[in-house]
């Protein structure tokens, strides 16, 4: 098979080698889909939508291939009756509506892109295209104006989700993300593994052991020495305070916690069919815990916000059209050149570091792009938020 090798470029960490199998070439002007918003009609091309779902081709490439041999986009690898292709080719499109979306509605945050943004962008588009030979372009559909065009949706998208998320923190009040931190040991009494690897229900007098371990743990005067002498293992976990249902944690655990106080261990907590529990609360107030707790409510917020936009529009995709992307091409990541343990002085000077400056600014960008992740630069995004609060 044809090996056609290309440089790592700008938009982090992109393939390498592509093992080319001759798949034809597709027409990047083709409307892929069609968008009715609300008086006005837009479009997205199959230039764009090729990019993008060989770029994300290319990134599960570099980590699955070796596992899974270059057979596996035609594989039903989630059990779901679609192969992992036509998976990978739905969540593109997905990305690409709720991108659209977010560029659309980006005036009600009054978010523009400004013109550091812009040149970060076209920077990077230029980088990628320059670092790379024509071949392997072409296997992409990658052009200047496509992979500007990509970045562009993304930046976007990561804008007004920020701004979007900020606008519903305003509703989000301290006890709605009140979160409380305890650890817990668990005597487990539902079975056993023998030696030779057979699950086995426990014996009457094991079970009896298991709750006269609890027992003492429950009882230790330290709490973590107890549970380190028992040889037992201590995790942790996270509740909303008050909560009344728990979709993880059995409820009699979170009542548990409930009643007690901050470094408090509980008495005995038997659970059906799981086993003994003793726990002690860490934090009244766990703050990390509480802020990604926030951080949730702020996502799910901006999730309705996105539903609500898409059933505001008609989105019609032209299956014959999307059919024409396959992934008949692999992308493998690059072998890396052995790195000298020296490395050569440098002069510096002014126009020294205006390049380095150029540099660092379109690694940013496109370190920020692939977030989750993937998203443009953090600096970026301030800017506008900056100026979106002037």
């Amino acid at each position: 098979m044809k090996k056609a090798y290309v440089k790592s470029a700008c938009i982090a960490a992109l393939s390498a080698s592509v093992l080319l199998t001759g798949c034809g070439k597709l027409d990047p002007n083709e409307t892929l889909v069609t968008i009715k918003n609300g008086d006005k009609t837009d479009t997205i091309s199959l230039g764009l939508g090729n990019f993008a779902a060989r770029y994300q081709q290319s990134m599960y490439d570099q980590y699955l291939l070796s596992y899974y041999g270059e057979g596996m986009w035609k594989q039903d690898m989630s059990g779901s009756g679609s192969t992992l292709q036509d998976e990978t080719k739905d969540g593109v499109l997905d990305e690409l509506e709720e991108q659209y979306l977010a560029k659309a509605h980006a005036a009600d945050y009054n978010i523009s892109l400004t013109d550091d943004q812009k040149k970060a962008i076209e920077d990077a588009a230029n980088k990628f295209i320059s670092d790379n030979d024509k071949e392997s372009l072409e296997q992409m559909g990658a052009t200047v104006d496509t992979v500007k065009e990509y970045l562009e949706y993304r930046t976007y998208y990561t804008l007004v989700a920020d701004a979007a998320k900020k606008e519903a923190d305003k509703d989000i009040t301290e006890d709605d993300c009140w979160m409380r931190t305890f650890s817990y040991v668990v005597f487990d009494t539902t079975s056993k593994t023998s030696e030779d690897g057979n699950v086995e229900p426990l014996t009457d007098d094991e079970i009896l052991e298991k709750k006269a371990n609890a027992k003492a743990l429950a009882e230790a005067e330290d709490f973590d020495a107890e549970v380190e002498a028992l040889g037992a293992t201590k995790e942790s976990y996270s509740y909303l305070k008050g909560e009344e249902e728990d979709g993880t944690m059995d409820m009699e655990i979170i009542k548990a916690a409930e009643a007690l106080k901050e470094g408090e261990v509980s008495s005995v907590i038997e659970v059906k069919d799981a086993g003994y529990y003793v726990i002690k609360l860490e934090s009244d107030h766990d703050s990390d815990a509480s802020e990604n707790k926030r951080s949730s409510l702020q996502t799910e917020a901006f999730n309705t916000l996105m539903d609500s936009w898409k059933e505001a529009i008609e989105w019609t995709v032209d299956e014959k059209v999307w059919e024409k992307v396959q992934f008949t091409s692999l992308f493998k990541a690059p072998e890396k050149e052995e790195e000298s343990t020296e490395e050569p002085a440098e002069e510096v000077t002014e126009e020294t570091t205006e390049e380095k400056t150029s540099e660092e600014t379109t690694e940013e960008t496109t370190e920020e792009t692939e977030e989750s992740s993937e998203e443009t630069t953090e600096e970026n995004t301030e800017e506008t938020e900056d100026s979106e609060s002037n």
